[in-house]
């Protein structure tokens, strides 16, 4: 998968970046997390230094980058070139095809932990790693169970645990675009999809799989939609036990959740957050020094990377699957 973005060379002032950034939002899509960024810009205000490290990442990302766009530009009567390039992220070059959902077969099985039916996602034979995979409120739907599919397959690989928190009793996907389905999913909040209960058979679940998985040595959490609500309630606690977390179009999002956070997080917003709300919470999360990130998908759904994603649609397909390369490269980074 390619994708546009523009990154910020060393020795820049942060008024210049500024001033490309703006230049690059009106140009290029998103930029992904800054594990990502490596573009070059050689121009006056680069010390030697830093233009003999750009000569040298020039030469060695070659197999990894191509030139989409060379220009020039200028800033305080300044002249700068821009090198705007491609890169193929390290996770997409390990994730498995994307398949349609009515064709998909999920690669794990369903085992009992701590009272919960889950679905372990083919399981590594000694992981070092595990994530605690918390689905949206619709369940056990394929386009989940592939994304779950996705992080235990793709390197480094983990052990992922999908528990069905609704024992069996999902919200129907008919009755909630219905025009009863706003009072159902009040019911459902209030009962099955609870919080406080959520968060009570989360930490059961953990204490069940650090015996089922002793080589683990650190769990992250990862949730979609209601899922990433859930995972911010659990992981904000710092005796949770988890040592990163991750949310994707997350519902009820509020930055509030995110003062004084006690581990690494990754939010990745859709076009239907409220945007205040998520451009606040992802500058508190920018501006951490711990691998957390946060960036708003403006083209996508609430649920792109959920049960609600179409992936026969090529635009939908390409968007998940960046989605699941960014919580590939986050977990990586995070729980290493």
């Amino acid at each position: 998968m390619m994708s546009q973005w523009l990154g910020f060379g060393r020795g820049y002032p942060s008024s210049l970046r500024k001033a490309v950034r703006g230049v690059s939002e009106q140009t290029f899509r998103p930029a992904p997390p800054d594990y990502n960024y490596l573009d070059i810009f050689i121009g006056p205000l680069i010390p030697p230094s830093s233009f003999q490290y750009t000569t040298t990442a020039v030469q060695s990302i070659a197999t990894t980058y191509t030139h989409s766009c060379i220009r020039t530009n200028s800033y305080l009567g300044l002249e700068f070139i821009i090198f705007t390039m491609d890169k193929v992220c390290e996770a997409c070059k390990t994730l498995p095809p994307i398949l349609d959902q009515d064709i998909y077969q999920e690669k794990g099985g369903y085992e009992d932990v701590s009272g919960l039916n889950c679905y372990i996602a083919a399981p590594q034979p000694a992981p070092k790693t595990g994530i605690l995979f918390i689905y949206d409120i619709f369940g056990y739907f394929k386009q989940n169970l592939q994304g779950a599919d996705i992080l235990a397959l793709t390197d480094p690989g983990h052990v992922v645990v999908m528990p069905d928190f609704f024992f069996g009793k999902p919200m129907d996907m008919k009755l909630f675009e219905s025009p009863e389905g706003k009072e159902a999913l009040g019911s459902f909040f209030q009962n099955e999809a609870n919080l406080e209960k959520t968060r009570t058979n989360a930490l059961k679940v953990l204490e069940g799989l650090k015996e089922k998985f002793p080589t683990v040595k650190a769990w992250g959490i990862f949730g979609l939609c209601w899922g990433g609500k859930a995972t911010t309630v659990i992981s904000k606690d710092p005796t949770s036990g988890f040592a990163a977390s991750a949310q994707a179009h997350p519902a009820m999002l509020d930055p509030k959740d995110f003062t004084d956070f006690p581990v690494p997080h990754l939010c990745l917003s859709s076009m239907h957050e409220d945007k205040a709300d998520a451009e606040t919470i992802n500058n508190i999360l920018n501006s951490r020094n711990d691998g957390s990130f946060g960036t708003i998908y403006p083209n996508d759904i609430h649920g792109w990377m959920g049960a609600r994603s179409n992936l026969k649609n090529e635009a939908e397909k390409e968007s998940y699957e960046k989605g699941y390369a960014e919580v590939v490269e986050f977990f990586k980074k995070t729980l290493s």
